[in-house]
């Protein structure tokens, strides 16, 4: 059956047909090939797999990494990618043996695949003995049957083959950032070798290093740079990214270096459908019903949920409605053991599954072959991770479909309401910030462990951070040398006592029963998400929090499993703290617009528990916790009494228009920034003490900032309109998930003004 008929199938079928709100065609195109000169052996080896013929993009990426430049690669998945690094990498090989490369996932599993792949491409390579000499160190290697040209090297790995890897050093190392910080950059006089003859690394999924995670990876990269300065070595960096707004910046601020962006794909694209809908009851259950015509009609489909619970919801109600599809679906998520994960994959890979319901845990590296259907449960939160999911179809050139569902969520339903904006919205920025204090200190220190710093380091800028070092050493954490011009680390291995995925000390969330840690919370989070009473997620899994012990920096938690969530309700002040800066994004005499240091005093005063699937509130209960005081950076809106008295003698409610206004601003962030909703605070006054006049706060939800808010600023027209087109899309007459209500409002979204907040942000503009 052609992709078409199912389409018609959907289509008339009364209740899907009537939530349709788009669909659009996206036509196919040609492949664009380029020549490249290549080894006779590695063209041999190229061709027996299939690969002939090379893309334009892989030459140009090729040629840019063989002339010595760092090179970043944004193209669509399953262009290729990975062959544009592997080949460097196997001619550098070829030709100088103890050539080392470090490849780098964002996650544990990622690797399997591309290690599996590169090291059968240098094992056929390397068959041809007149390209190994017999002394060889490879040659010697493989005769002693070891595995000389890739190792996966992460927290799976067992000690015992750790020390193996590291004493038989192979010529590639799969890794992640977390190892890099804790052993190859802690132990490095260990890696002597490896780091002696380190020629490239290379980053994949670039563009998964944002917000907190990205501001660390930035310093961990560049505490391995000084590591390979000391050892002799400078290598080439060579970076993969989805499709993101800006590249060459991120990779440039992630490693302090320069880069030549390859970005016009040359691989074949197959025709895409792409239906929008916004469903008249559950999106669950319309993705339910939508899943099974789709597998019942022959056409292997993936689902995507944003929550374990809802992946096992849709796969029981799937079971349920038809119990010979028992053996052809399964659910996917990353609670699952790596060999259950493992199973699932070459089951999809071979067909002989022909659904799947995951949550993200399939979005990013794993080859899991040709779908023809991909579901999208909720808009996955970016552009860039949309376009992410729906290439997980139609990779071998047969047309595909995919359909995005909306639940109750301002961005979903903005989007499905304005399917032009969605296809026609440029991708998102990412951002993370190295210049983070927080952030930097403890990465300085963990540079002084390794290597001590001096005036004239090869990588940090130490004029520029003079002060930043005199803090420490006032602190005790670094000791200054001798002659006042190098520092050493007064701690011993400080890099355990640093989380790269946190700002902070990380609070650890222990088992009751096992005492294990199962995850853990930095700033905010922790006392938002970890109060007694608190239903946490993690991994999909809910736990229930027992008891929150902040001297020893643990909650003891219990794994639950019911029908509710809980949010927390707050107070919160702000106060403005240094330099702030007027931005002259808007041309209003009634409103001002400013960036700067803010200081927020958050206190969680109790929390509601609320249906899972429609959010009515079950009950409300209160709870003592300690205030809790960061400091960020963000933007703020002082609105003059001439526009506040106009919002009045419009009858409109001020309060509940200056709250609805915030909110809804905060929510089309993401559209602009590569970020979650909840990495943003924002708070609005009707009369701001240091001011007397009402006034409206934005702000980065981590100590120190990371510049996600502030990234609004540079289009400032685009995110209010689009906060408009939020409102005005909404069909509710007093505000609702949809628009201006928010899941994580610490007043219970009380009071809310949707109509006045319509007023407000056309003012604005």
């Amino acid at each position: 059956m052609a992709i078409a008929n199912l389409i018609n199938i959907l289509k008339n079928d009364r209740q899907i047909n009537a939530g349709i709100t788009a669909h659009k065609y996206i036509p196919s195109k040609d492949a664009e090939f380029a020549d490249i000169n290549l080894n006779d052996r590695l063209r041999g080896v190229l061709r027996i797999k299939g690969i002939e013929k090379f893309y334009r993009h892989q030459a140009e990426g090729i040629n840019l990494i063989r002339q010595g430049h760092n090179v970043v690669i944004m193209t669509p998945t399953a262009s290729g990618k990975s062959l544009i690094y592997n080949i460097p990498v196997i001619e550098s090989i070829l030709q100088n043996p103890e050539t080392k490369a470090l490849y780098i996932f964002p996650l544990k599993g990622l690797e399997q695949d591309q290690v599996k792949n590169l090291s059968e491409l240098l094992n056929d390579c390397a068959s041809d003995v007149e390209t190994f000499p017999s002394d060889s160190t490879i040659t010697k290697k493989r005769r002693r049957g070891i595995n000389a040209f890739a190792e996966v090297y992460d927290g799976d790995t067992t000690p015992h083959r750790r020390k193996k890897i590291r004493e038989k050093l192979p010529n590639v190392i799969f890794t992640n950032p977390d190892m890099i910080h804790l052993a190859l950059n802690q132990f490095h006089k260990k890696w002597e070798d490896f780091f002696r003859n380190l020629k490239y690394i290379v980053i994949d999924e670039v563009h998964t290093y944002r917000g907190v995670f990205g501001s660390n990876v930035s310093h961990v990269l560049r505490r391995l740079r000084r590591i390979c300065n000391y050892w002799g070595s400078n290598p080439q960096f060579i970076a993969c990214s989805a499709t993101i707004a800006n590249p060459k910046e991120l990779t440039e601020t992630l490693t302090g270096l320069p880069f030549y962006v390859v970005d016009k794909t040359g691989s074949p694209q197959s025709g895409k459908h792409f239906l929008c809908i916004s469903p008249l009851d559950s999106a669950y259950s319309e993705a339910t019903r939508i899943f099974l015509k789709c597998v019942n009609s022959g056409f292997r489909t993936i689902v995507f949920t944003k929550a374990r619970k809802i992946t096992e919801l849709i796969y029981k109600w799937s079971i349920q409605r038809a119990p010979l599809l028992s053996e052809k679906i399964s659910p996917y998520r990353a609670g699952f053991l790596p060999s259950e994960r493992r199973e699932i994959e070459r089951k999809l890979f071979s067909g002989e599954l022909t659904g799947v319901i995951s949550t993200s845990a399939l979005e990013l590296g794993v080859d899991i072959g040709g779908l023809d259907v991909c579901i999208l449960c909720g808009y996955p939160g970016s552009i860039s991770s949309t376009w992410q999911r729906a290439g997980r179809v139609g990779r071998h050139g047969q047309e595909s479909l995919i359909v995005m569902i909306a639940i109750k969520d301002a961005l979903d339903h903005y989007l499905v309401s304005h399917p032009e904006t969605f296809f026609g919205k440029p991708h998102e920025a990412v951002t993370c910030d190295p210049g983070n204090t927080n952030i930097l200190k403890k990465h300085l220190v963990c540079a002084a462990d390794e290597l001590y710093l001096k005036n004239d380091d090869p990588v940090y800028d130490m004029p520029a951070i003079n002060n930043i070092i005199d803090e420490l050493v006032n602190e005790g954490s670094l000791k200054t040398g001798e002659r006042g011009d190098i520092w050493f680390c007064r701690k011993r291995m400080p890099q355990k006592d640093v989380g790269i995925r946190s700002i902070g000390r990380p609070l650890k969330l222990k088992n009751e029963f096992t005492n294990k840690t199962i995850g853990d919370l930095d700033g905010r989070r922790i006392y938002r998400d970890a109060f007694p009473g608190a239903i946490y997620l993690h991994r999909g899994r809910q736990y229930e929090i027992l008891k929150l012990d902040l001297l020893n920096n643990e909650a003891i938690c219990r794994e639950v499993d019911v029908q509710y969530y809980t949010q927390a309700l707050s107070h919160e002040r702000v106060e403005i703290t240094g330099a702030t800066f007027r931005t002259p994004s808007f041309n209003n005499r009634d409103i001002e617009l400013y960036s700067g240091s803010l200081r927020i005093t958050y206190q969680v005063t109790g929390y509601d528990r609320k249906h899972l699937f429609n959010g009515t509130r079950i009950s409300r209960h209160a709870v003592e916790m300690p205030e809790y005081i960061f400091n960020t950076e963000g933007i703020y809106m002082i609105v003059h009494k001439n526009l506040a008295n106009q919002i009045i003698d419009k009858r409109f409610d001020l309060a509940g228009t200056l709250h609805a206004a915030e909110h809804v601003t905060i929510s089309s962030i993401p559209l602009f920034a590569l970020c979650d909703k909840g990495d943003i605070g924002g708070l609005s006054y009707t009369v701001y003490p240091e001011f007397k006049i009402p006034a409206i706060f934005i702000y980065d939800g981590y100590e120190g900032g990371v510049g996600l808010a502030k990234r609004v600023l540079d289009v400032p027209y685009d995110w209010i309109n689009s906060s408009i087109e939020i409102i005005r899309s909404c069909d509710c007459e007093e505000g609702c998930p949809s628009c201006v209500q928010d899941s994580q409002c610490g007043s219970a979204n009380q009071p809310l003004d949707k109509k006045g907040a319509l007023y407000f942000l056309n003012q604005l503009l």
